[in-house]
């Protein structure tokens, strides 16, 4: 799914950036939550394992590095939550995954909220990402 959005979506964003839309963006550096010292698919099946799901349509994030994501995952209470735990990967050297997270309305109840960013919480997004590390025993480094 992540090659598919790394090929479709640049060209998605160019048709809807002259209307005041968008499909890729640079992820902040105030996202970062922190680097795993795991290869991808190790630091996927943790995601999993805090029951994170894959995340499909969101927008393709770009690394201030210009690095293109590795995948974009959610974490929500339940489907119909309000709020998502949105969490971006990219992978780094040596076996390693840089995490960036925000917290934000879930586009499944709020699509409109969602893609305007209402409610954006980086801080929030990155506290419960490292919490949720720390509680499930994956070490991370931030760097």
């Amino acid at each position: 799914m992540t090659r598919f959005r790394r090929r479709v979506l640049p060209t998605v964003h160019r048709i809807k950036e002259p209307l005041g839309g968008f499909a890729q963006c640079i992820t902040h550096p105030s996202e970062y939550v922190g680097t795993v010292r795991r290869d991808l698919a190790s630091f996927r099946a943790d995601l999993r394992a805090m029951e994170f799901t894959p995340e499909p349509i969101a927008s393709l994030k770009t690394h201030p590095d210009g690095r293109r994501s590795a995948g974009s995952w959610v974490h929500r209470a339940s489907i119909g939550a309000d709020w998502q735990l949105h969490v971006t990967l990219f992978v780094g050297e040596h076996d390693t995954v840089e995490v960036f997270a925000h917290r934000e309305y879930s586009w499944l109840t709020h699509p409109y909220k969602h893609y305007v960013s209402e409610g954006w919480d980086t801080a929030g997004g990155v506290s419960r990402m490292r919490s949720l590390l720390a509680d499930n025993g994956v070490a991370f480094s931030i760097e």
